[in-house]
């Protein structure tokens, strides 16, 4: 061959190396994570009759699988991820009857490549005894056929998520009884837990994830001890967490989010103290946290604790300023009361916050914050809750998204604020802030996604406002007292309202100084200004 096969493969540089032909010893080839553009995978590979390892993952290749990687008769691992799935250029398989002449292979990964041409992909992928992993996810796969007979039965990893089965799990998978993960996330299946899967007592990973489950919890589940994953997040499960949880001893992630659980959530949690991820947010739990967060307050390795949009109540217990190593806390949308305790202050390790949409009142000062120098996201709208900081305060922190709606901030524009550079999300609504906008706070941020200050008498003019964040954005100023003339917008703002202030003037400039770019403006409100003049017929551009 005149060029090296890298060449001919589109991979830039400054030198040729060998053909890849010549490397007749070779048994060892990984070009995973490049970008060669789409191309299709080289059929030559199939000659390098030497290889063990091949790895081709998330490469840019396109096109057909060639056929005759078949003739790698010692390869061990062959890794083909495909192109990510919002990839324009596709890599598919018209058939695997190729498979059949590898039959040591232990590693096999297909994910993200089209099989939906390949009816019997799982009669072919059966004819593998070695196999030990095997992941086809995000496969475009629609159906699971029965098994006569398993012949993978040294299968220790599986997974089959993302795809579209709209079944029952097939019966042959629980005879899997080696698994030590098994994901079946986001594809489709339904019925009840199924108790086949008891017989996995191997386990250390189990994603049943956005599927049609819709039983209660069953009690066995929580006697796979060696447990360190169980994600059942967006199902239909319903019922009450058993008491027998405890018997997850090592279990890490705990995720039951987004299902029709419900009662009370006992302290027995907290006795699986391994724990350092636990999810309970979106079900129907109620009552008092106090006893689980005691409980919690053992689990030394806690960093993400997931409560919000449940019926909790009760304050937010003193205890939590024991969870030390807690990186991520979301209480929001429930109905909890009292004051915030100022022991949160100590959670020094906190990123993210959020204890929006409860009933707590009362006064926040800056020893709520002493400690979280590592807070990037502050979510506590709507409560009733008083902030008393000095003039000049400094938080320890840079936020990224602030959300104090309906909170009294005072009548001043917090100072505080000047130190917060670079927000991305910032919502003052309803603070009762009664001032001069100052100038600095439109150079804070160079670009934004979400902006409210509505509903306050804040005064000043706006300056033009065309740099935001992303092609989603928002502004709501209504309701204030903000006055000049209308301020030019990004055109990639999609809702915009200016209305119940004190603007005047015409609003050509406004509309139709940048009406050759495509404006992604949806909803706009300027009622309730002083704006006169002739309507323009610059519209088309915009999505009203």
């Amino acid at each position: 061959m005149g060029r090296s096969c890298l060449q001919q493969l589109n991979w830039p540089c400054p030198r040729a190396p060998p053909s890849l032909l010549d490397l007749k010893h070779l048994n060892y080839l990984d070009l995973s994570g490049n970008d060669f553009g789409g191309i299709p995978i080289p059929s030559f590979l199939g000659s390098q009759v030497c290889l063990q390892y091949l790895n081709l993952s998330e490469s840019g290749f396109a096109g057909i699988v060639p056929h005759q990687l078949g003739n790698l008769s010692s390869l061990r691992s062959l890794s083909l991820k495909g192109p990510s799935p919002y990839d324009e250029s596709v890599l598919e398989v018209e058939n695997l009857q190729w498979l059949s002449g590898l039959s040591t292979l232990e590693h096999l990964d297909l994910s993200q490549v089209n099989l939906n041409k390949t009816p019997n992909w799982l009669h072919e992928i059966n004819m593998l005894p070695s196999l030990v992993d095997l992941g086809l996810s995000y496969c475009g796969l629609q159906r699971i056929a029965p098994l006569p007979y398993v012949n993978f039965t040294s299968l220790v990893v599986l997974d089959l998520s993302e795809n579209e089965f709209n079944s029952l799990i097939p019966r042959w998978i629980f005879s899997l009884s080696n698994l030590v993960s098994l994901d079946l996330g986001f594809s489709y299946f339904e019925g009840p837990i199924p108790s086949g899967l008891q017989n996995m007592t191997e386990l250390r990973n189990l994603d049943l994830s956005l599927n049609y489950f819709n039983s209660s919890i069953p009690n066995w589940l929580y006697n796979l001890s060696h447990l360190e994953l169980l994600d059942l997040n967006t199902n239909q499960l319903e019922g009450m967490i058993s008491s027998s949880i405890e018997n997850l001893t090592s279990i890490v992630t705990l995720d039951l989010s987004s299902n029709e659980l419900e009662g009370r959530v006992t302290r027995v949690v907290g006795k699986t103290c391994n724990l350092e991820n636990l999810d309970l947010s979106q079900n129907k739990f109620w009552g008092d946290m106090s006893e689980l967060f005691e409980s919690l307050t053992k689990c030394k390795s806690l960093k993400m604790l997931y409560l919000g949009q449940n019926s909790f109540s009760g304050p937010i217990p003193k205890s939590i300023g024991r969870c030390l190593s807690l990186e991520d806390l979301d209480l929001g949308m429930n109905q909890l009361n009292g004051t915030l305790p100022k022991s949160l202050g100590h959670l020094s390790k906190l990123k993210s916050l959020y204890i929006d949409h409860n009933l707590l009142e009362g006064v926040v000062s800056e020893v709520h914050f002493i400690n979280l120098s590592s807070l990037k996201e502050f979510g506590a709208s709507r409560n009733q809750l008083d902030l008393k900081v000095s003039s000049e305060w400094i938080p320890p922190f840079h936020l990224h998204r602030i959300e104090l709606g309906s909170w009294n901030l005072g009548r001043q524009f917090p100072a505080w604020l000047h130190s917060q550079k670079g927000f991305v999300d910032l919502d003052l609504s309803c603070t009762g802030i009664l001032d001069n906008i100052p100038s600095w706070f439109w150079n804070l941020s160079p670009h934004f996604n979400y902006l409210n200050l509505s509903h306050n008498q804040i005064q000043g003019k706006i300056p033009d406002i065309l740099k935001v964040s992303s092609e989603f954005s928002m502004i709501y100023l209504s309701s204030n007292r903000f006055s000049g003339p209308l301020p030019r917008v990004s055109s990639m703002v999609t809702e915009l309202d200016l209305s119940n202030n004190s603007f005047f003037g015409n609003i050509f400039h406004f509309l139709c100084d940048r009406k050759d770019e495509p404006n992604k403006l949806n909803i706009l409100h300027l009622g309730g200004n002083f704006l006169s003049g002739e309507i323009p017929d610059c519209w088309t551009m915009c999505h009203l």
